[in-house]
Order: structure tokens, then C-alpha cells, then sequence
């Protein structure tokens, strides 16, 4: 239990790290106030109780196979987190018009899941430090998930900020179809996150990292309008 403690508290400790350095690095970078992270923060929460909501109400028979408890969670995940980050937009960010308050609201928004997990891991780990045993068969395995579970939940970010950016195309260009493409998106990514494996499954680290790259190109290539859609 020792060495699972250790590593369990590794994989959250650098899950922690790698988040809040994303974050410090796009304020240096862009010069975006932490304040905007707030507004991630409070849709991510608002979205998390409609899913829950919505989850715990269908029938769990049927989330219980695969294909459909996984385009369950991911259509659900999609709408619910693209319109509560679209409401943020239109009622908290008002003056937010620049990618770089998209993408500090986007990192609030992933954020909030990293700081979630990362705790819960290194509690887990502080937890089982007191606990003795044998060596696990395979500490190989064991590292190799604790490493998977930690890039798994930094990589989001970006496919966040990426999003985060999409939905505020909405109100610079005027036009609502932006927004369904945010969740056709997420929804995409995260069914297929879901028929992949679990968080501690190599896998899903690679299509987080396809994802990821997808989103980077997204920021790099999805520039501003000229001018910007009349009020």
C-alpha cells in the first residue's frame, strides 16, 4: 500500500504542478487576469450539477454498456459545458473580447476537474503512506497508470482553452453555430475518450494528446474577425 501511496501521490502532485503551470504561463504569456479564471471555475461547476442531474436521472442498465454510457456522458458533457460556457460569456465575461481572455476562461474551466483529481490523488496517496505491504507484481504497471492519470488530466486544458475560444467566435462574429460547434467537439472528444479506457489507460493519453494538438491548431490558426459583430 506504501508504494502505491507514493505513487498515487506523485501522479496528483505533478497533475497539481502541471495545471497551475499551464496557467501561469498563458498570464505571462498573454497578460490575461486570474480574475477570468473564476468565470471558468463557476460554468464548470454549474455545467458538473446539470450532468450529474441528467445522469443520475437515465436509466443505469443503460449506461452500464459501453457505447451508450459513453455517448451519454459525452453529449451531456458537451451541451452542458459549451452553453454554460456560452452563458458565461453573455452574463460574467461581458467585456471578455480577445483570445486571451477566451483561453484564461477555457483554463479556468479545465481547471477546475485538475485541481479536483489532483487533491482527491495526493489525499489518496497521504492516506495509504501509513499502510505497509509487499511489493505490488507489477510496480511497473502501477507507475505507468499514475502517469497516465496525470497527463490525462493536464491535457484537457488545452482542448478547453481551444473550446473557449470557439464559443466566443459567437459573439465577435455574430453568428450561433460556433457554439454547436464547441459541443460537437467536446462531445466527440469525450465520447471517444470514454470507449477508450479509463483515466489511467495509455490510449486515452494519446487521444488526449491528438486532441490537445488539435486544439493548439485551432488557436494558431482561428484568428479574430476584422471587425466585430454590432451589438
Amino acid at each position: 500500500m506504501f508504494f502505491y501511496g507514493i505513487v498515487a501521490l506523485v501522479a496528483g502532485l505533478s497533475l497539481l504542478a502541471g495545471a497551475w503551470g499551464l496557467v501561469v504561463l498563458l498570464h505571462r504569456r498573454t497578460g490575461a487576469p486570474y480574475a477570468l479564471l473564476t468565470v471558468g471555475i463557476l460554468t464548470y461547476i454549474a455545467a458538473l450539477l446539470v450532468q450529474v442531474v441528467v445522469l443520475s436521472a437515465m436509466d443505469r442498465a443503460l449506461l452500464g454498456i459501453l457505447s451508450i454510457g459513453a455517448l451519454a456522458v459525452g453529449l451531456v458533457a458537451g451541451f452542458s459545458e459549451e452553453i454554460a460556457r456560452f452563458l458565461g460569456f453573455q452574463y460574467l465575461a461581458r467585456g471578455a473580447d480577445t483570445r486571451a481572455h477566451a483561453l484564461m476562461i477555457g483554463a479556468g474551466h479545465g481547471l477546475t476537474e485538475a485541481l479536483y483529481t489532483g487533491l482527491l490523488a495526493v489525499g489518496l496517496g497521504l492516506s495509504l503512506l501509513g499502510y505497509r505491504g509487499e511489493r505490488p507484481d507489477d510496480p511497473g504497471g502501477v507507475i505507468s497508470s499514475g502517469a497516465a492519470e496525470a497527463l490525462n488530466g493536464v491535457l484537457p486544458l488545452i482542448m478547453h482553452m481551444a473550446l473557449s475560444w470557439i464559443v466566443l467566435q459567437v459573439f465577435l462574429r455574430g453568428a450561433i453555430g460556433w457554439l454547436f460547434l464547441a459541443v460537437f467537439g467536446h462531445a466527440v472528444a469525450e465520447i471517444l475518450a470514454a470507449l477508450l479506457g479509463t483515466s489511467g489507460d495509455w490510449p486515452v493519453v494519446i487521444w488526449r494528446v491528438i486532441v490537445a494538438l488539435i486544439g493548439l491548431a485551432i488557436l494558431k490558426w482561428l484568428r479574430p474577425p476584422a471587425s466585430p459583430a454590432p451589438e
